[in-house]
């Protein structure tokens, strides 16, 4: 990447459950037949052109090895992963509330 690229790179957590895949996976069966959500899988893959996309979820150890088969049996272009929040510059996620929403609940 030259330095007018790095400037505009953005690291991108992107959720998986609700956001690429419809519902919330527990058992290791589930992952690999979870339905996959595509406009948004085609947008990540959009972002992942310019940006660094991470795959973030609160799926647990044991269910990492089938979670990163969904992934590419779907063609989800992604950098990195993680089963942990990590620090980025913009999060998908479909449990996402807003400071100013907090009074809401």
């Amino acid at each position: 990447l030259n330095m007018n690229q790095r400037n505009k790179l953005k690291v991108i957590l992107v959720d998986l459950d609700g956001v690429l895949c419809e519902g919330e996976i527990w058992d290791p069966k589930d992952c690999l037949k979870a339905r996959p959500i595509e406009k948004n899988i085609k947008e990540v893959n959009r972002l992942h052109q310019k940006h660094f996309i991470v795959i973030y979820t609160s799926r647990r150890d044991n269910l990492i090895p089938a979670t990163l088969e969904w992934l590419r049996r779907n063609n989800v272009q992604y950098q990195a992963f993680s089963n942990k929040k990590a620090s980025a510059d913009l999060y998908i996620d479909d449990k996402k509330i807003r400071p100013e929403e907090m009074k809401n609940i």
